[in-house]
C-alpha cells in the first residue's frame, strides 16, 4: 500500500468512526501530497460544513472550482456552503447556473427558492419553487416551501392550493394542517381555519399556538363592564 493509499485509508476509518477532526487531517496531509485529489478535496469541504467550519468548507469547495469549474456536485456543496454562511446573493449566482446548465438537479430550484426567500424577494423565490414542481410534480417539499412564500407574500388562496395538494397524499402532517389554518385564517375563513387547528390539536396537544388560536376562534369574547363612578 502506497503511502497515499494509507493516508486515504485512515482518513475514511476516522470518518466512520465520527471522528471528523482526525479525518480532515488526513485529507489535509494527502492534498499537501498531491493537490490534484478532487475527490478528496471536496470531501474535505463536506468535513469542515459538518464539523461547522464553513468559511473552510467554502475555501475547499471554491478550489475545486477554480480548476474544475464545471463539476456539478462540488458547485451545489458550495451553493450550499454559501447559503450556510448567509451569503444568500453568492448561493443564488451558483444555484441559478446549476439550474441552467443540469436543470434535473431539481434540488438547486429548492435552494435557490430559499435563499431569495430569505433576501425578501418573494417572487425570485415563488418562480424557483414552482420550476422546481414542474420539474418533480411530487415533490412535497416543493410544494411545502412554495406554499410558504405564497402565505408570506400575501397569497393565501395560491397557498391552499399547495398544502391541500400535499394533505390529498397524507393527512397528518402536522405542519401542512397549521400552515392551512393560518392560510384560511388569511382569507378570513374561521370555520375551515378552526377545522385545521383542531387537527393540529389532536395531532399534537402541545402545539402551543394552534392551542392559542383555537382558543381565541372558538371561546366567546368575555365581556366586562365597568360602572363609571360619578363625577
Amino acid at each position: 500500500m502506497s503511502e497515499l493509499e494509507k493516508l486515504r485509508s485512515e482518513a475514511l476509518e476516522f470518518e466512520m468512526q465520527g471522528k471528523i477532526g482526525k479525518a480532515i487531517d488526513k485529507l489535509n496531509e494527502i492534498l499537501q501530497i498531491d493537490s490534484d485529489q478532487y475527490d478528496l478535496r471536496v470531501k474535505l469541504g463536506e468535513l469542515y460544513y459538518v464539523s461547522g467550519e464553513i468559511n473552510k468548507s467554502i475555501q475547499a469547495f471554491e478550489k475545486v472550482i477554480d480548476s474544475k469549474p464545471h463539476y456539478t456536485f462540488a458547485l451545489y456543496r458550495l451553493g450550499i456552503s454559501y447559503f450556510r454562511a448567509t451569503r444568500f446573493s453568492d448561493a443564488i449566482k451558483v444555484f441559478h447556473h446549476i439550474n441552467k446548465v443540469e436543470p434535473d438537479l431539481y434540488m438547486s430550484s429548492y435552494w435557490e427558492g430559499l435563499a431569495h426567500y430569505h433576501k425578501g424577494q418573494f417572487k425570485r423565490s415563488i418562480e424557483a419553487y414552482k420550476r422546481l414542481t414542474e420539474n418533480s410534480p411530487n415533490s412535497t417539499l416543493g410544494y411545502y416551501q412554495l406554499s410558504i412564500v405564497y402565505k408570506a407574500s400575501g397569497k393565501y388562496e395560491e397557498a391552499i392550493r399547495c398544502l391541500r395538494k400535499i394533505l390529498k397524499e397524507d393527512p397528518n402532517i402536522i405542519s401542512v394542517n397549521y400552515h392551512l389554518a393560518l392560510s384560511f385564517l388569511g382569507i378570513g375563513d374561521d370555520d375551515l381555519a378552526i377545522k385545521y387547528f383542531s387537527k393540529v390539536v389532536d395531532l399534537n396537544p402541545e402545539h402551543q399556538d394552534a392551542v392559542r388560536r383555537l382558543k381565541e376562534l372558538t371561546d366567546p369574547e368575555d365581556l366586562c363592564t365597568f360602572e363609571v363612578p360619578p363625577l
